[in-house]
């Protein structure tokens, strides 16, 4: 007895010094898909911060147990949306996956969104329901967010930035060649919100591998309408208490019956299917139904998904109390998401939403076919109308012109000047611009090639939008005879002037760097350490950091400037840690602009943006054939 005491004290000794010894970070670590990795200086913030998350275990294990009771419920909605793992650690930085959580600046729930973000990305917030504390329906807003940055940044590890700080607050921590990479180096200058994940994910990825601490596993089962939390909770057999710390998003006393469904965490347990619909708990019947065919109505309508909403196409004879009906809504509402006025008719085959509509659409532009009004491509997109206007600066009542190419994501710059695209059959409507020089009209093949293959293009796009069930084809855009417009000489589209486009979100929209082209496939320019550049007019910090290639915030700490500092023309930067030196002195080979092609540009608008030609543009880059891939660097020639 005497020998096997002291050894079970030292075994319990090394298990408690097991459980209590944080791990340690790796110089390298996979995140997300990319390769980091950490120097000496960002692995010891990192190793602070898990010393920290490990100092109490009984917090710890706490976390850990939440974690793996959540975890299941939060990897299977990123995964059908697309959206990496590794983003599971992210709820556990943002609410300590508390559907309470709040924030100072009001944020609330399990990912921490605001009331305004909240509405935008299709959750449900008012007196009844918060669905920012219901875990799968905030996790899923949060995966569109975090899939819409990414389609802009094209890197995993800024995209987890954005969720922080933005689009725009993202900038002065990104480079050119962080788009599309497959390594990244983190030091003790990058993001604290970065160091922190990372943290979370040195703590949190073995110790829920090993299932040592013991958890309740969670299940997400269907809400009954008009029944309260205890309710439900003695038709699963489960704990009441359980259940209502499960679910903060309800506030009512009871599961709203306004026809949408909802969904309840309950811990695995009781019986094995859930309690079926009763007809006496749901809404009133409405006319023309049978009491007890209204819930199975609601449950079987077959929505559509356009921009990440669920909508339903109108048939002939529907009119708005009809059709919110049958997707289980109140007139009010409906007509209030869809921004119709009272007495307006639907457009059969047009989609009809039951959600509030984004601010901005998946695409970034938009060519008008004719016969289409601005509110049936906001209808058919997803978009707000109102926000299609402020975006091209229309006025109310304003139409919009067969060829007008509309900015359907953000608002284009007022120094933008609108831009008009020739359609096939068509010419476009002649813009009147007071001394500006007209630019000679293309040849009217390359004119009929490139729309074609636009058109083409931005068809197939629309007809391969995503549904959620199996149901109607999204429908074109309705395409009225084009009435005959009386010209007396041919129709010129007058380009934008010259002068480079700054596009309002600089990653989603090309931006043309003058450089020196010494060989026949220029590379983007990376200053050396150590030299100077004076800045030229309009030009930002933003701007010069991506010329140069590096990081804005590198530059900005270099001049010991604000990441967001105003630049002056004639200011001289230092470029690099070391003693700056008069600018490098331009080479007298031939000067370009270097332009990354986006999505939707051809040589077309390429060489109408920049005052050259087809044949110019094509013979620069030694193109033969009218093809381009997104991303690649052009050529341009300056005149």
């Amino acid at each position: 007895m005497k020998k096997i005491f002291p050894a079970l004290l030292l075994g319990l000794a090394s298990r408690s010094a097991l459980a209590v010894a944080p791990p340690t970070v790796p110089a390298t670590i996979d995140v997300m898909g990319l390769r980091l990795t950490l120097d000496y200086e960002a692995r010891q913030l990192v190793q602070a911060k898990v010393n920290s998350l490990c100092r109490h275990q009984a917090s710890l294990e706490a976390r850990i147990a939440l974690a793996e009771s959540a975890f299941p419920l939060v990897d299977k909605v990123l995964a059908e949306e697309g959206v990496p793992a590794d983003f599971r650690y992210l709820v556990l930085q943002e609410s300590a996956l508390n559907g309470n959580a709040e924030s100072k600046h009001g944020a609330v729930g399990y990912w921490q969104f605001k009331r305004e973000t909240a509405l935008d990305y299709g959750l449900v917030v008012d007196r009844q329901v918060d669905e920012r504390r219901h875990l799968t329906a905030s996790t899923r807003a949060a995966a569109r967010y975090l899939t819409r940055s990414n389609g802009s940044l094209h890197n995993w590890v800024n995209t987890l930035l954005s969720y922080n700080l933005g689009i725009s607050g993202v900038q002065p921590y990104t480079r050119p060649s962080d788009a599309d990479a497959s390594r990244m180096s983190i030091t003790a200058g990058s993001s604290i919100y970065i160091l922190d994940f990372i943290a979370q994910k040195v703590v949190f990825e073995p110790a829920c591998a090993q299932h040592t601490v013991p958890f309740t596993p969670w299940r997400e089962v269907p809400a009954t309408p008009g029944l309260s939390l205890s309710q439900q909770a003695a038709a699963f057999s489960v704990d009441p208490t359980a259940v209502a710390r499960l679910n903060p998003w309800l506030l009512a006393s009871k599961v709203p019956t306004n026809g949408r469904t909802y969904t309840l965490l309950v811990p695995l347990g009781g019986t094995a299917t859930p309690p079926p619909l009763l007809a006496t708990s749901s809404s009133a019947p409405r006319r023309g139904q049978r009491p007890a065919a209204a819930p199975t109505v609601a449950v079987a309508t077959s929505y559509l998904t356009i921009n990440g909403l669920r909508a339903l196409i109108a048939q002939p004879g529907d009119t708005p109390a009809s059709l919110a009906a049958r997707g289980g809504a109140s007139e009010g509402f409906f007509m209030k998401v869809n921004e119709l006025s009272r007495n307006e008719l639907l457009i059969p085959g047009s989609p009809y939403f039951f959600e509030r509509k984004r601010d901005a659409a998946e695409q970034e532009y938009h060519i008008v076919r004719p016969g289409q009004s601005l509110t049936a491509i906001a209808q058919h997109f997803g978009v707000l109308r109102h926000a299609l206007m402020a975006y091209n600066h229309l006025h109310v009542g304003e139409a919009v012109q067969p060829g007008l190419v509309l900015w359907m994501a953000h608002v284009r710059p007022r120094n933008v000047a609108a831009e008009y695209r020739a359609l096939p059959g068509s010419r476009p409507a002649p813009v009147v611009v007071a001394q500006r020089p007209v630019a000679p009209a293309p040849e009217p093949a390359e004119i009929e090639e490139t729309a074609e293959a636009e058109q083409a293009e931005e068809i197939a796009a629309i007809n391969e939008l995503p549904t959620e069930v199996p149901g109607a084809p999204v429908l074109s855009l309705p395409n009225a005879p084009a009435r005959p417009v009386a010209v007396a000489t041919p129709a010129v589209v007058v380009p934008a002037p010259r002068p480079v486009v700054r596009p309002a979100r600089p990653v989603a929209l090309p931006t043309a760097v003058p450089v020196a082209v010494n060989t026949p496939a220029p590379a983007r320019p990376v200053a050396a350490s150590g030299t100077a550049y004076t800045v030229a007019p309009r030009e930002t910090l933003y701007g010069v950091a991506r010329r140069l290639g590096v990081r804005p915030a590198e530059l900005a700490a270099w001049n010991n400037l604000s990441p967001t500092a105003a630049l002056q023309v004639g200011q001289v930067l230092r470029v690099g840690s070391g003693s700056s030196t008069p600018p490098v002195a331009q080479a007298q080979a031939d000067t370009y602009y270097a332009h990354t092609v986006a999505v939707g540009d051809t040589f077309f608008n390429i060489s109408r943006r920049y005052g050259c030609s087809v044949a110019e543009l094509q013979a620069s880059n030694g193109r033969a054939e009218p093809s381009l891939r997104v991303g690649e660097v052009l050529r341009v020639p300056i005149h």
